[in-house]
């Protein structure tokens, strides 16, 4: 009886392990991943997360591509690997590449602290290259004379790790493991305008924490700004631009808060 009970036990090991194997080589689907992939794009959320609570804040920012995929195990970093192969044309993303390097003349922005439907709520620390930067607060200078109000950064510069970490994060927390889905709100490493050394974007958000993303709120929200209004009619002067208007030519929704530096 032990002998058939163990050649059982045996069996489903391998059936099990053949299983695994299987689903585990297939292609990763772009609507609605399998079972096995969704298993272990959840393992990898949890331990970068895991990471990311002992790093210090400018870690977490400007972390290296191949250091965070160093954190991971063989399988783990296999399928992230196969998962950033995959050419974003084929989800719906038209954007460029920009690059994963990080630039050398970043300027540390430090966190701000503001209140959120009476929640305190804090931007965190943030980078941006000194050029951006410079314009970014000659801009804001003008926005309050003009109207009394100014934004904050919400998000500034990412390292392509940190983008990697996003991109994996939204999809496994937010968007069902949904590839097309993902793709319309979060780029792929190199591809997303945060990482450009020189049209580094910034999110914005104003004094009341609105920033158009977070779950109570939607790109409307932001849109009906004062703010917005100023950047709508004032921005360009600043060589700031509305990256991904309504119908944008990139496939990406719609962001009234994303605005990127490019000198026209």
């Amino acid at each position: 009886m032990k002998n058939i009970l163990l050649k059982i036990l045996i069996g489903l090991l391998i059936l099990s392990i053949g299983v695994f194997t299987k689903f585990y080589f297939d292609e990763i689907h772009f609507s609605k991943m399998n079972f096995v992939h969704k298993f272990i794009f959840e393992r990898v959320i949890d331990e970068w997360e895991e990471e990311m609570l002992v790093m210090n804040s400018h870690e977490r920012n400007l972390v290296d591509y191949n250091s965070l995929l160093s954190l991971l195990g063989t399988i783990e970093r296999s399928l992230v690997e196969r998962l950033f192969e995959i050419n974003p044309i084929d989800l719906g993303f038209k954007g460029k590449f920009f690059s994963k390097d990080t630039p050398d003349n970043l300027v540390k922005i430090e966190s701000v602290k503001l209140l959120r439907k009476n929640k305190p709520y804090q931007t965190g620390i943030q980078y941006l290259p000194s050029h951006v930067n410079n314009d970014y607060e000659i801009m804001m200078l003008e926005m309050e004379k003009e109207i009394g109000k100014k934004l904050f950064i919400d998000s500034g510069f990412r390292s392509a790790g940190r983008q990697a970490y996003l991109f994996v994060f939204y999809l496994v927390r937010s968007n069902d493991f949904s590839l097309r889905e993902n793709a319309k709100w979060i780029a792929m490493p190199g591809y997303s305008e945060h990482g450009s050394a020189e049209n580094t974007a910034i999110d914005f958000v104003n004094i009341d924490g609105i920033n158009g993303i977070n779950e109570s709120e939607t790109a409307e929200d932001f849109e009906r700004l004062e703010e917005y209004e100023w950047l709508i009619k004032n921005a360009s002067r600043f060589n700031f631009y509305l990256s991904y208007p309504r119908g944008n030519k990139y496939g990406v929704s719609f962001e009234p808060w994303h605005w990127h530096w490019e000198r026209r």
